[in-house]
């Protein structure tokens, strides 16, 4: 994916209040883009990606736990809920690459972000 369609994924996410720290990887768990500069090492990444693929319980994402609540092949769907800290939502691109965000329950719920990541990784 090129940065200028990362960067319209990004505009049509940021149309929800709610919407935090948005990244691109690629199949193998590297960066490819951020929305903007924020604490993401390649190493916590790939973990991410990997905890999704591998369908672990939870992941960890800026050292907080996230309990996956949701996880299949193309949507994840993962809560942050004893401290608060929101959820991330991921969907798989038309490209292979994967959209993540971290996102809080203002402009939309958990399982609405998941659908409307999809929705926008595939538009």
């Amino acid at each position: 994916m090129e940065q200028q369609r990362f960067n319209y994924l990004v505009e049509e996410l940021r149309k929800y209040d709610g919407t935090e720290e948005i990244f691109l990887l690629d199949s193998n768990g590297e960066i490819l883009f951020k929305s903007e500069e924020f604490s993401l090492s390649n190493e916590e990444a790939k973990a991410m990606l990997v905890a999704w693929k591998q369908k672990e319980p939870a992941l960890k994402f800026q050292n907080y736990r996230f309990a996956i609540l949701k996880n299949d092949d193309i949507q994840l769907a993962a809560k942050n809920i004893a401290g608060g800290k929101g959820n991330i939502v991921g969907s798989i691109t038309k490209d292979g690459d994967y959209l993540i965000a971290h996102t809080q329950d203002e402009g939309m719920i958990l399982l609405e972000w998941s659908i409307f990541i999809n929705k926008v990784a595939w538009s």
